[in-house]
This record gives C-alpha cells, sequence and structure tokens, in this order.
C-alpha cells in the first residue's frame, strides 16, 4: 500500500551482480517474440476505465484466487475487502471483510490462495496482509486472523501454498523483512526452511511468491527507503528464483533486464505466448508482461493493437485454472493512479 500522493523515486541505477549460476540480465532477443492480446476490463472502481461494471468496494485489486466453480476472489488492498464476481465480473455476494491488527482500521490484504483440503483448518480462502499477519475465511462475512507476525514488523506482499513431502505449508514474501515466513498446516511459523540466495543483491526483498508445477518462484523488487516498506519501482530493479518447497535454491530465472518491480507470474499454455509452455511476469512498475521460455529465456513482451501492452499498476496474472488452454482468458487486477483506483479483467489472444 503505497503512500498516496508521492512522488516515484528517480530512476535507479541498475544493480550489478556476479553469481556463480546463471543469472544473466535479460537481453532482448534479435527478433522480439510479438504476441497481440485483446485486453477487456471487466470492473473498476470508477468511471473512466472502460470496465462493464463498477464496484466501488475494489481498490487497489491486487491478488486473485478462485474456487474449482470458478468463482474469483479478487482482494481490495486499500479498503481492506475480498470481492467475489463470477467470471464476467458479476458480484456475486457482499465482498467479506479482512481483519487488522488494529480492530478500528481495516486491513491491507495482498496475497491470497484457495484451500481446497482439510489442512489449514478447512479455511477456504487465506490472506497475507501488508500489516503482517495472516487471515482466512471459511463462511460468513469475515476472514479471522491467524497468524500474526506485526511484532515483528513483517509486511507481507504475496502468498503462496506448497507441499514438501505429505504436508502442506503457507509461504508469505515479507519484503520489508527480505525473507520468505513460512507455517505450517497449523499456521505455526517455522525457521527451518532457508529460502536464502547468496548472490541476491543488498537492498532487494521478496515481493511475491507463486507455486508453478510444485516449485516456487519468488520475486524480487528493490526496497525503497527510509521505511523499506513499498518497491523503488525502476527498469532493471527486479529478479526471480525458483525454490524447491524446502527452501532449497533451484536456480536464478531471471535477472534484472526488463523486470520493473516483478508481482505477478504464471505459466501460460503453448500457443498463448509462444510454441511451448511460457512464464508470463508483470511488472508493477511500468505495468508490462514479460515473456520467458521455461528455462528463463526472455523472449519478448505481450503487445496491444501493434504496441507494448502496459497496465498501469498491474498486480495479478493467473489463468485461474489448471492445464488450461490458448483459448481462456488471462485474468489480472491492478491498482492504477497510484494505487487509489482498481481494476479487474483479462486478456486473450487477438484472433
Amino acid at each position: 500500500m503505497k503512500k498516496l500522493n508521492i512522488t516515484k523515486a528517480l530512476l535507479a541505477g541498475l544493480a550489478t551482480v556476479v553469481c556463480t549460476y546463471s543469472c544473466k540480465k535479460n537481453q532482448p532477443p534479435r527478433q522480439q517474440q510479438l504476441i497481440d492480446v485483446i485486453q477487456t476490463n471487466l470492473v473498476a472502481d470508477t468511471a473512466g476505465y472502460n470496465a462493464a461494471k463498477i464496484d466501488t468496494d475494489l481498490v487497489n485489486a491486487w491478488g486473485l484466487a478462485a474456487n474449482p466453480n470458478g468463482i474469483i476472489w479478487a482482494v481490495s488492498n486499500h479498503k481492506g475487502l475480498s470481492t467475489i464476481y463470477n467470471q464476467t465480473g458479476q458480484a456475486l455476494r457482499e465482498p467479506a471483510l479482512i481483519p487488522s491488527i488494529d480492530a478500528h482500521q481495516p486491513g491491507s490484504p495482498t496475497g491470497i490462495v484457495f484451500n481446497g483440503g482439510t489442512s489449514f483448518g478447512s479455511n477456504k480462502f487465506i490472506f497475507a496482509g501488508e500489516d503482517g499477519i495472516i487471515t482466512a475465511w471459511i463462511m460468513n462475512d469475515s476472514a479471522k486472523k491467524v497468524a500474526d507476525r506485526s511484532q515483528f514488523a513483517a509486511v507481507y506482499k504475496g502468498l503462496a501454498m506448497a507441499k514438501d513431502g505429505n504436508a502442506d505449508f503457507l509461504y508469505a514474501a515479507n519484503f520489508k523483512g527480505k525473507k520468505i515466513d513460512v507455517f505450517d498446516s497449523n499456521f505455526q511459523y517455522l525457521t527451518t526452511k532457508p529460502f536464502t540466495d547468496p548472490n541476491l543483491p543488498d537492498g532487494f526483498g521478496p515481493f511475491n511468491i507463486q507455486n508453478i508445477g510444485g516449485m516456487l518462484y519468488v520475486s524480487y523488487a528493490k526496497l525503497k527507503g527510509p521505511d523499506n516498506e513499498d518497491d523503488d519501482a525502476a527498469p532493471g530493479n527486479g529478479y526471480i528464483n525458483i525454490f524447491k518447497p524446502d527452501g532449497t535454491l533451484v536456480k536464478r530465472f531471471a535477472s534484472q533486464g526488463t523486470l520493473n518491480s516483478p508481482w505477478g507470474i504464471t505459466q501460460a499454455p503453448a500457443g498463448f505466448a509462444g510454441d511451448g509452455a511460457t512464464i508470463l511476469v508483470g511488472n508493477f512498475g511500468d505495468g508490462r508482461v514479460n515473456i520467458f521460455d521455461m528455462s528463463g529465456k526472455y523472449k519478448g513482451q505481450l503487445q496491444s493493437n501493434g504496441h507494448t501492452l502496459g497496465i498501469e499498476g498491474l498486480w495479478a496474472l493467473d489463468f485461474l485454472k489448471t492445464n488450461a488452454s490458448v483459448n481462456d482468458p488471462l485474468y489480472f487486477t491492478a491498482g492504477p493512479k497510484e494505487e487509489t483506483h482498481g481494476l479487474f479483467g483479462f486478456l486473450k489472444i487477438s484472433k
């Protein structure tokens, strides 16, 4: 949650990194892979975004999750809510309230995951917040606080769930703390999974974490001083690592280049952004969507009407289903105008 009415910092210089494994800057390919998409805005908090529906509860739309029936839960960071829609953006019920550490203030949720199992108290939707708490919803109108790391100044920007062996765990991107906080299926905090990268430059923190094929992709953004609670967006300010669920580093996936405070990460099916499956990485910093092959080779950026696509304040990118096909919509959320507005919609390949 950026402090409103504060001018963004001047572009920072690109960080230099020396690695013992592959971590070269993303170099544009000789012939950029041009993938043209059509953007459809389903819901906005106000007029002016050409959205099909207006929902004033959707402000700084952040994380996205869906249940197996396709019911979509979108995080409304500045309202302390999660709004619930069908796949056309129609509100299906009153928003769920996300509590804060202060009973008199709304929460500040960011990441969200759907839980279809019996772990985590059978709570269906679980949220991470910038106030350093984890909340969970199972029924009625409000989520409940289930873990609290606020006393340790945690600032959670993203959340993932994964299995390590036969056990389920939650992984919260603690941006200010520059680490991944891990919780077991009873929401107990653990310190046994390291998630360290000795070659990550100082001044970067985990901005988001996403489970893709059982591996955890962690994006990093540059911390903005002096409080280190928000990102310092600029071209090249970003890294992505892949970890096993036990916290072991697998590889550096992407470094600097076109990354700019990367947050949204998703796997696209073959045919959506290339002949094979690809990893799409959305930049919060400039709203662009980077395309990588599964090895981490940079392939270009999504286009719209022949120009590089840019969605101001871009957060989530998610097909919201396993085994997505090339014709499925790629849903997105955004917090345009310095996170003072909200946007929810989807992208589809231009035919």
